[in-house]
């Protein structure tokens, strides 16, 4: 048989992948509730989203590789990973969603800087206030991962 050097994952690397990297999507998740303890501004929560999308993409590939739920239950996990995965996704969606719904905006168009009379931009700031409903759907995220 040749060598395989196909990107095709198999079901044990999918199972660590996503075991490994649960661990930061939630650290992260809780730090940014941390942190939205405070005031933010727009390109904090510009990078809380690209982190939310590349949890959402891994999760949605690693989760659809054939044989991971009885992988995973092999390995002593109780539940099912696949199902469990979806549950992670769909809690990352609804932070982005909340995001999507409630960041200011003019016909359609962020209004996530202030342009300065020199020309610099500053980002703008959200109190806590403002993001307390991403908090509760970042704490929901947090939940989806044990």
């Amino acid at each position: 048989m040749p060598l395989q050097s196909s990107n095709t994952m198999l079901a044990g690397e999918a199972y660590a992948a996503i075991r490994s990297n649960a661990a930061s999507w939630k650290a992260q998740a809780q730090n940014a509730n941390v942190t939205l303890a405070g005031t933010v501004n727009s390109d904090f929560i510009f990078r809380m989203l690209d982190q939310l999308g590349g949890a959402i993409a891994a999760l949605n590939a690693w989760k659809a590789i054939a044989g991971l739920d009885a992988y995973a239950t092999g390995q002593g996990y109780t539940g099912t990973m696949s199902a469990d995965c979806t549950s992670s996704v769909t809690a990352a969606q609804n932070c982005i969603a909340w995001v999507v719904a409630n960041f200011p905006n003019s016909a359609g168009f962020l209004q996530s800087h202030i342009l300065n009379a020199d020309g610099s931009r500053s980002p703008r700031s959200f109190t806590t206030a403002q993001t307390a409903g991403l908090q509760t759907a970042l704490t929901s995220f947090v939940a989806t991962i044990s």
